[in-house]
């Protein structure tokens, strides 16, 4: 295991009885590209200079960070009444010579080194090799080949060190990576358990881009992990925009067939109750009344929690009236408190800040359109009290122009806001 080390216990109560003591000498044992010149500067133990004991800790953890090392310790060597004479020893670290790859059929080796980014001179360091192999297999998931076996191999370099001339041979070594790809995976069957409210036949449908193997669609794509996650993630959205705000998927299992080729995923869920508003309070608000608040939010009482239209209400909605009056800078926080069995309390906490006005606006991305022109387009000036309407209107009114083949979003005006 890589470490770093400082030997204390060998020093003799010399150094430890005065607050400082003067370094004679300082030699470097065990670098082979790293100049002893660098570590010793580095260090900040230079000879003439009266040091602390706190020095040594400092001096390692400063050529630790250089990156460079496996292992670095500071030896004591001599002592006497006019100072002390050390040595500091390091253990440089591996350097990437050549990196090939074995077996790679479905991954061209360009992929790989493109993805990888492992160059030559790099240096070896801790979790390196694991950290790639991960990446590898990543690689191989998103193509469906969820069963590649992937080892590595440090091995003498072929080139011995061309980089370094000839110095950094000893710790120059060639990195091969050994591939099984195995077979790609198709699904076979998704199921469920735990859902009594919907069917596995409905549950299957909102996973989309996750998709049971039938074999009349024997063409359909492999099952890809990225697209995994993001079904769950309907799947979850689903149950909280229908109302079940406690729904949680408590796991996901896989299991294979014999060969290898196709796979069954069981997924357990914990429904929860169907939630309903029930009452809606407010605190902080002075700019607005809880009547207008409440116009806006435009929930009712009874009706069913729907995530999605709930952030729409509050973020969008809500919150838009106060982006409209130039306090860009409110926060609007919902409490939701579930009361009884299916019924939910929600209290927002406002703060309303600061009135922003508008002090610049910065046009850029308009190589042939004059800036003038775009200009005549706004509704929204330096000077004016910021108003989230008026922008999102300014931006339709550029994009109306059809002289732009990707127009910006509101974000690129680069509103730089004063508080007034």
């Amino acid at each position: 295991m890589l470490k770093y080390v400082i030997i204390y216990f060998i020093l003799s109560t010399l150094v430890f009885s005065q607050d400082e003591i003067k370094l004679l000498e300082v030699n470097v044992e065990g670098n082979i590209i790293s100049s002893k010149n660098t570590i010793i500067f580095t260090s900040g133990l230079n000879p003439g200079k009266n040091i602390k004991n706190t020095d040594f800790t400092k001096a390692i953890k400063k050529l630790w960070k250089l990156g460079l090392f496996d292992d670095v310790q500071i030896r004591y060597e001599s002592e006497s009444e006019d100072g002390l004479s050390i040595t500091i020893q390091v253990k440089e670290s591996l350097i990437i010579g050549k990196v090939s790859y074995k077996g790679n059929k479905k991954i061209s080796e360009s992929k790989l080194k493109e993805e990888l980014n492992l160059v030559k001179g790099q240096r070896i360091k801790p979790n390196l090799l694991h950290h790639n192999i991960d990446k590898i297999k990543d690689l191989y998931a998103e193509k469906g080949y969820l069963n590649t076996e992937i080892r590595s191999e440090i091995n003498e370099s072929e080139e011995q060190s061309k980089l370094f001339k000839g110095k950094g041979s000893s710790i120059t070594k060639d990195i091969i990576f050994y591939i099984d790809e195995g077979y790609k995976v198709k699904l076979k069957t998704i199921e469920f358990e735990g859902n009594t409210v919907f069917s596995d036949f409905k549950l299957r449908r909102v996973l989309k881009e996750t998709k049971q193997q039938r074999w009349y669609l024997f063409w359909r794509s492999s099952f890809g992990k990225d697209k995994f996650e993001e079904s769950l993630n309907n799947l979850r959205s689903y149950y909280l925009n229908k109302g079940f705000r406690d729904f949680t998927i408590i796991s996901d299992s896989i299991n294979y067939s014999k060969d290898q080729k196709k796979m069954n995923i069981v997924l357990h869920v914990k429904e929860g109750l169907k939630y309903k508003y029930r009452d809606f309070s407010y605190e902080g608000n002075f700019l607005h009344s809880d009547n207008k608040l409440s116009r806006a939010l435009s929930l009712e009482r009874g009706e069913t929690f729907n995530k999605e239209n709930f952030d729409l209400a509050v973020y969008d909605r809500m919150q838009g009236l106060y982006m409209d009056k130039g306090y860009i800078y409110s926060r609007i926080e919902p409490q939701i408190t579930p009361v009884s069995k299916d019924s939910l309390d929600v209290h927002f906490i406002i703060t309303e800040n600061h009135k922003v006005y508008i002090r610049n606006i910065v046009i850029k991305g308009n190589e042939k359109t004059r800036e003038n022109v775009i200009r005549r387009r706004l509704r929204i000036f330096p000077g004016d009290v910021f108003n989230k309407h008026m922008l999102l209107r300014s931006h339709r009114e550029i994009t109306m122009l059809n002289y732009f083949g990707n127009v910006f979003e509101v974000e690129a005006l680069k509103l730089k806001a004063g508080s007034g």
